[in-house]
């Protein structure tokens, strides 16, 4: 096998690179804010020493290292075990894995611990040669519950130490069963196979205790006693702004101003209104009418919230957070404190040619590397800065993003072989010494798959618009690269042959979208028309995958889509998402070619979807957060009864749809996807809050967009565990599993959970894979939907300026006994204008009218139309002068 780039010259041209810009440190972590500190003051309300280790002998040791303990007490009297782990230099461990490994157990005969919620124990890392030293610590009980489960996830709890020295560590386990402990095991292994000679990994352990506190709410919809679930980001001028809570007993909120007084300014004093929902019963503090920009608290009876923002830019800490988390999770690159180039001889093969896989970012909290996850977030990135620009503002922000997009075009458009074979996931767990040859060598091999063709066709297409004027030479080759991997995606398999790894399938509903999505940047980038046919006939099949007619007589929907225009599975996804793919698609298509025969149809299949997502998101109130899918009790039938990937089971199936909310007729909506060992839901969220954003941009529709704010704020702390989920943004973040690299500052997890076979939110303290493991999927995700909440301004606030220039529109209609609607719309304004009326599933008088506009004289138009189908909603989109950015609809179910 011959080498396509020796590690030496991989090595070489990455120092080039590198020599070329200076490193930025990473964000500091405010540790202050965090869930960690605020655990550690909380009043210990009784406990109980489960071992001083002044007998080393009850603990069962196994692995590659030695246990001692040493003779000096730490920290006063505390007696300690120590742990050194053998370092492997030359050859792999002697095991499975290949890796050092150790393991500590602790046996206990049956004990109860139920009076007890939290265990404390102190640990002293002691670790040179590797970013982070991770501890695993796993519950055993065999009460009627067991633990861990069959999942292997709940009883087990991972710790980042990322400096040594003594450091109290404490683990809240109310929600685990605990009647029957029968041992407590920690456990580690070295993500390093072949030691470099400086490398050491030891730890020690002392003062092993339960202790009882107040729990952390951890289940279920209702906040804590007093707590507030607010957005810890803030709140956007112009869009809605409540927090929620459970048991105050204020009976009035006031919203108090903290940002230039030291006693603070009370701006507002309402009531506190009682919600009732099929959810419990919450109390909601609403101050929407508040818009001025500043820092805020809430105060309600004795309890203030921390501060939080109003204004236009509440989302952009969290987008400079995000580029910091994928700039320490970049693969081949130095980052100070962390690690240095890495990963050289881990190579993509094809035929006779390998590749070095060293760039782009690593996936997850290990550290594998795709071009699915790669080239979504390259496109997010690119999008995000183009809009931006674009707006005229943050250059600073553009410049960044533009600075980290260009990072993962460069692995989207090295690592490829000739024939369309990338790398759609390759699957990586530690750190290698960079020598190729050698034992820790690892090797993938590239398939052809369309979806990753057609994700890096788009990643490099949007790249070439982007940067066609910053760097001509780097555009060109983008989009060479782009072209010829769209004439590979669209001849390409999408099957088992040519995946990775199932869990980033891609059904032919969503191959249809991104294809679309490619096809559409290279119609803009080239103007050939083959690009805009195919765009148009991929669109074909999303349009026949859509849910038309209302199903469920209690709780009716459409607008829902299925895996393809067969339309006989629904489109479900529990772990990576594209749910985004059919929405953006179709909108870029009413954008692109305004006058498209099958215009109307796009576009009404983009307002079913996002009203489908409107109607859904009141069964979740009062924190609206959207549901995950419609299912059908029938389909249970299709789940394997053993032997499934994530351990699937039909009784299991049936009992999470049961849980849902019925619709009537065996249609259930839930509000977490059906799901067995592999949990967490930011994928599918911020992917459908994506569609929301896009659909709600198109139609004008202030209140999609309001609902898809809402989506971004259940992430940051409006939730019931009044807990931030991004790492280092807002208050009250807990440790992710990041395991291989650090902690870093705005990292988001592969997301929340439900607990068991309920529908109830779940989100414990524990800290494990696969739901808290750092992923950016979710975090391509978020900056892909801020192209859609950041407000939109540009230089000099030219385009309020413009807007205001355009006549007022305002859209109704009425609907007679007999079936007739009435449009009417009522226009406002100066000047000569064409009103054209779109329908679908309507008939009727749609003619074109055009009129002449005085200053302070509306105009009134009006059409007639009737329903088609019954059983299905219809849309009217009225357009001024044909700009489909000038539009107004209606919709009705």
């Amino acid at each position: 096998m011959r080498f396509a780039l020796t590690a030496a010259a991989a090595a070489a041209l990455l120092l080039t690179s590198l020599s070329a810009r200076a490193q930025r440190p990473l964000l500091p972590i405010e540790h202050v804010n965090s869930a960690e500190f605020g655990w550690l003051q909380k009043p210990v309300l009784a406990s109980r020493v489960l071992d001083d280790f002044s007998q080393p002998s009850a603990w069962k040791f196994s692995g590659t290292g030695t246990v001692s303990s040493p003779q000096q007490p730490a920290l006063g009297d505390m007696r300690s075990l120590r742990v050194e782990l053998q370092m492997f230099r030359n050859a792999p461990a002697p095991n499975r894995a290949r890796l050092s490994s150790v393991n500590l157990q602790r046996t206990f005969p049956n004990e109860d611990w139920s009076g007890y919620n939290r265990l404390s124990l102190w640990v002293r890392p002691d670790f040179a040669g590797i970013p982070v030293l991770p501890l695993q610590l796993v519950l055993h009980n065999d009460g009627v519950e067991k633990v861990p489960d069959r999942y292997d996830r709940e009883g087990t709890h991972f710790i980042t130490f990322a400096r040594n020295g003594w450091q109290q560590i404490v683990w809240e386990i109310d929600p685990l069963a605990r009647d029957r402990v029968t041992r407590l095991e920690i456990g580690y292994f070295v993500n390093r196979m072949l030691a470099g000679a400086g490398d050491h990994v030891a730890f020690e352990i002392g003062k092993l205790e339960l202790q009882k506190v107040d729990p952390d709410v951890h289940t279920g919809w209702v906040t804590g006693a007093n707590k507030i679930a607010f957005s810890h980001s803030g709140y956007q001028s112009g869009s809605s702004k409540s927090a929620i809570a459970s048991a105050l007993s204020a009976q009035s909120f006031e919203l108090v101003s903290v940002q230039d007084i030291a006693f603070g300014e009370t701006v507002l004093r309402k009531p506190i209104a009682t919600v009732h929902t099929r959810n419990g019963t919450f109390q909601q503090m609403d101050f929407s009418e508040i818009q001025t920009p500043g820092s805020y608290v809430l105060r309600a009876g004795g309890i203030t919230s921390k501060p939080f923002a109003i204004g236009n830019d509440v989302w952009k800490s969290s987008i400079w957070k995000t580029l910091n988390f994928f700039y320490g999770n970049r693969c081949g690159d130095d980052i100070p404190g962390v690690h240095g180039i890495d990963h050289l001889d881990w190579f993509a093969t094809h035929d006779s040619t390998r590749l070095t896989m060293s760039g782009g970012w690593h996936d997850a909290g290990d550290l594998s590397q795709g071009l699915i996850n790669t080239g979504e977030a390259t496109y997010a990135m690119f999008a995000l800065a183009d809009k931006l620009a674009a707006r005229g503002d943050d250059p600073a922000l553009t410049a960044r993003l533009v600075e980290e997009a260009k990072w993962g075009l460069d692995w989207v458009l090295r690592v490829r072989f000739p024939g369309g074979y990338r790398i759609g996931f390759g699957s990586h767990n530690y750190w290698s010494n960079n020598i190729a040859g050698d034992a820790d060598d690892r090797l993938v091999a590239a398939k052809n798959n369309p979806n990753v063709n057609y994700i890096a066709s788009a990643a490099a297409a949007i790249g070439y618009r982007v940067l066609k004027d910053r760097e001509p030479a780097l555009a060109a080759r983008a989009l060479r690269v782009a072209r010829e991997d769209w004439e590979f995606a669209i001849v390409g398999i999408e099957g088992p042959s040519t995946w990775h790894t199932p869990a980033f399938a891609a059904s032919r509903m969503e191959l249809a979208g991104v294809g679309i999505t490619a096809s559409l940047e290279l119609f803009a980038a080239t103007g050939e028309a083959r690009y805009r046919d195919k765009a148009v006939e991929l669109a074909r099949v999303v349009m026949a995958s859509q849910q038309v007619a209302r199903v469920g007589s209690v709780f009716p929907l459409s607008g829902f889509f299925y895996t393809g225009p067969d339309r006989d599975t629904i489109f479900h996804q529990f772990h990576k998402a594209s749910d985004q793919a059919p929405i953006v698609a179709l909108s870029q298509l009413v954008r692109a070619l305004p006058d498209h025969p099958e215009w109307m149809q796009w576009y009404a299949t983009i307002a079913r979807y996002a009203e489908y997502q409107k109607r859904g998101a009141t069964t979740t109130a009062p924190y609206h957060v959207l549901p995950a899918y419609v299912y059908r009790l029938a389909d249970s039938v299709q789940v394997p009864e053993s032997g499934g990937r994530y351990l699937e089971k039909q009784d299991q199936y049936a009992a999470q749809v049961r849980a849902g909310m019925p619709m009537g007729d065996g249609w259930f909506l839930r509000a977490f996807p059906v799901w067995f060992q592999r949990r967490g839901n930011y994928g599918v969220l911020l992917s459908q809050a994506k569609a929301l954003s896009t659909a709600s941009r198109l139609r004008g529709d202030s209140t999609g967009l309001d609902l898809a704010q809402q989506q971004a704020q259940w992430v940051v702390g409006r939730n019931p565990f009044v807990q931030s989920t991004m790492y280092g943004e807002g208050y009250d973040w807990a440790q992710q599993y990041s395991v291989s690299s650090a902690d870093f500052v705005g990292s988001l997890p592969v997301g929340m959970q439900s607990r068991g076979t309920t529908d109830l939110p779940y989100w414990p303290s524990q800290n494990t894979y696969v739901y808290k493991e750092v992923w950016v999927h979710s975090s391509s995700r978020w900056l892909w939907l801020m192209e859609d909440l950041l407000p939109v301004t540009t230089i000099g606030n030219a385009l309020s300026r413009h807007e205001a220039s355009f006549p007022t529109l305002a859209f109704s209609s009425t609907i007679a006994a007999d079936g007739t609607i009435t449009f009417t719309l009522s226009v406002s304004g100066t000047g000569v204008h064409r009103y054209e009326l779109r329908t679908d599933n309507l008939r009727g008088t749609t003619v074109a009218q055009t009129v002449t506009l005085r200053s302070g004289m509306p105009t009134t138009m009006v059409w007639t139309a009737k329903r088609l189908r019954a059983d299905s909603p219809y849309t009217a989109v009225v357009i001024e002068d044909g700009n489909v950015t000038r539009t107004r609809d209606l919709f009705a179910q």
